[in-house]
C-alpha cells in the first residue's frame, strides 16, 4: 500500500501460477499417453514434424487449463474473494518498549550461550 504496488494480488497470482505447474505437467502426461495410445508419436521425425505432432497435445491441454482456471475463478468468487481490498487485522501491531527489552534480553542470552560454548 505504501509504495503503490498491489503486493497481495501479485502474491496470489504467483501462488496460483506455481500451484498450476504440477497440475499441468500431470495433465500433459495423461494427454500424451492417451495420444500415444491412439498412435501419435512425439519423438520421431525432424523438429518441424515434432512441433506439428504437439498440436494434438496442446489443444486439449489449453482446454483443460482454461476449464481449471474457470473453476478456480468460480470458487474464488463464491467465497467472496476480492483481492487485497478490505483486508483488515483484528488488532493492529504496535512495536512497544516491552518488545525492545525482549529482543535485547534474548540477544544477551544468545551472546552468553555462545561465549560459554566457545
Amino acid at each position: 500500500k505504501k509504495i503503490g504496488v498491489p503486493v497481495h494480488e501479485i502474491a496470489m497470482m504467483m501462488a496460483i501460477a506455481l500451484r498450476f505447474i504440477p497440475i499441468l505437467m500431470e495433465e500433459t502426461d495423461k494427454i500424451m499417453k492417451a495420444q500415444m495410445a491412439r498412435g501419435a508419436s512425439f519423438d520421431q521425425g525432424k523438429i518441424i514434424e515434432r512441433a506439428k505432432s504437439m498440436v494434438p497435445l496442446l489443444v486439449p491441454l489449453f482446454i483443460s487449463a482454461f476449464r481449471r482456471a474457470n473453476d478456480l475463478a468460480m470458487a474464488m468468487e463464491a467465497r467472496c474473494y476480492h483481492g487485497g481490498e478490505g483486508r483488515t487485522k483484528m488488532k493492529p501491531l504496535i512495536y512497544r518498549r516491552r518488545d525492545f527489552f525482549t529482543y535485547l534480553f534474548f540477544a544477551c542470552y544468545l551472546g552468553i550461550m555462545i561465549a560459554v560454548i566457545v
